[in-house]
């Protein structure tokens, strides 16, 4: 985007086009926006080729396009016999920028730019809400912000990603065997999309719902194990985990033997601590990291740090390589 104080002069001309617009045309200018935002997320993942930030694109251009869809059914609802109206204002979302991703920099000046046209449509809103002529226009601009803040946040989260593997100079595809911690699942989740470009077949054992999870694998094969206290179809208890963990052990052995890399994740160390206490699940967290180094495989974990006192935690990241 452009410099700070070029920036700071678009975001008033945004405002002081839209300050005195009415309701209809707030919606209306943010229906147009969520449209074209949708579209230049769509064409940014079409020139990538890391499995991760093109999920993350579409993931964008989906929500773009739900954003409007959501807006657009309430202005039917508001304006039942109307349609939306351009509005006579500079756009507040994205600026056409495809660059061809050739290297890690190229995806860390994507993401840098996206994260500040992101922010930038948020304090647009806020702004405008603050100086809004009417309480519904507010209302309007308050949600709109809530919806750029979201984007914001999952961008700089695959930002921090990418600059943390860069540092410590990990590479998804050519990953050691061994155990790795994550203290964020959505971190997790993009760096499983890059580590299955390789030779890596994957058992995960969850605890959120398994299609929730398995939305951003596009189709991909995950064998799935929901940890829940729900008896349904593939799912386990939480004290059944220790009994599951030489199946596990024979799942890396069996990749090995298939020459493939058997990569084993378990989502939210913190839940199982609690259901088993922190020795039961360390038995089984530190056995299974032994299994993955024996033949060759990964065991990558989620946790958070607040669920741990500080010597629990000391002890985690003394045998897990913390990622990110």
């Amino acid at each position: 985007m452009e410099n700070n104080n070029g920036a700071t002069e678009l975001m008033k001309d945004i405002v002081r086009a839209l300050r005195d617009k009415s309701p209809k045309e707030l919606l209306s200018y943010a229906i147009f926006n969520e449209k074209e935002e949708s579209k230049y997320y769509s064409r940014l993942a079409e020139n990538v080729d890391r499995a991760s930030i093109r999920a993350l694109f579409l993931r964008m251009s989906e929500e773009s396009i739900g954003h409007h869809d959501w807006l657009y059914g309430l202005f039917k609802k508001l304006y039942p016999n109307e349609e939306p109206v351009k509005v006579d204002a500079p756009p507040v979302e994205v600026a056409p920028f495809y660059p061809k991703f050739e290297s890690v920099e190229d995806y860390v000046s994507a993401l840098e730019y996206c994260m500040e046209s992101e922010l930038f449509a948020r304090k647009t809103y806020e702004l405008l809400a603050k100086v809004a002529e009417d309480e519904d226009t507010r209302t309007f601009a308050l949600n709109l912000a809530a919806m750029e803040d979201e984007h914001y946040w999952a961008i700089r989260k695959m930002y921090e990603l990418i600059i943390s593997l860069e540092e410590k100079n990990i590479v998804p595809t050519e990953l050691d065997p061994g155990g790795y911690l994550f203290t964020d699942d959505l971190k997790a989740k993009y760096f499983l999309l890059d580590l299955m470009e390789g030779d890596t077949v994957l058992i995960v054992v969850i605890r959120e719902k398994p299609e929730k999870f398995l939305e951003m694998f596009n189709g991909r094969k995950v064998d799935v194990i929901w940890m829940t206290k729900t008896d349904v179809d593939r799912s386990i208890r939480p004290e059944a985990l220790p009994a599951l963990k030489n199946r596990l052990c024979q799942f890396f052995k069996r990749a090995s033997e298939n020459s493939k890399h058997g990569t084993v994740f378990i989502q939210n160390l913190g839940y199982i601590a609690l259901e088993l206490g922190f020795k039961s699940m360390v038995d089984v967290v530190f056995y299974l990291k032994d299994c993955a180094l024996l033949y060759n495989g990964h065991l990558l974990v989620t946790a958070v740090r607040d669920a741990f006192e500080s010597r629990e935690w000391a002890l985690l990241t003394s045998e897990l390589r913390e990622v990110s």
